[in-house]
């Protein structure tokens, strides 16, 4: 089992605990393999599986502690930042939709409207029929 863990060149989440086995790491794009400092005990032997030639997007590292009777494997999820190039500026400022503001007659007519209706309501509501 670790005793403890840290990656010296990324940033580790959650914060190493003895009872978890699973962890993100997070990396910068010219990172192609995790610094890993930790400590096991002197009879335990430890395997690292993947550390190394990181691609963009996720990387899976294992690593295994064997302590003579039983092994305990630790994965990290490591992302890779990826620098993506913007080939046609001119375009994506075409695609920003702009909203404009209503004309300042638009609200006054809204309400006049409405109360007009609501004029309208209370006649046939309330009118006197003729017999």
């Amino acid at each position: 089992m670790l005793q403890s863990l840290e990656i010296l060149n990324g940033e580790l989440s959650p914060k190493y605990d003895i009872y978890n086995n699973i962890y993100s790491v997070k990396v910068e794009k010219n990172i192609t393999s995790l610094e890993i400092n930790y400590v096991i005990n002197e009879t335990d032997t430890i395997n690292i599986i993947g550390n190394n030639n990181f691609t963009d997007g996720e990387n899976i590292v294992l690593i295994e502690v064997f302590n003579g009777t039983s092994l305990t494997s630790y994965t990290l999820n490591v992302l890779k930042e990826t620098s993506q190039v913007i080939n046609n500026y001119n375009e994506i400022i075409n695609q920003v939709e702009v909203k404009k503001e209503l004309p300042i007659y638009v609200a006054p007519f809204i309400a006049s409207f409405a109360f007009l209706i609501i004029l309208f309501t209370f006649w046939l509501l309330f009118k006197k029929g003729k017999h």
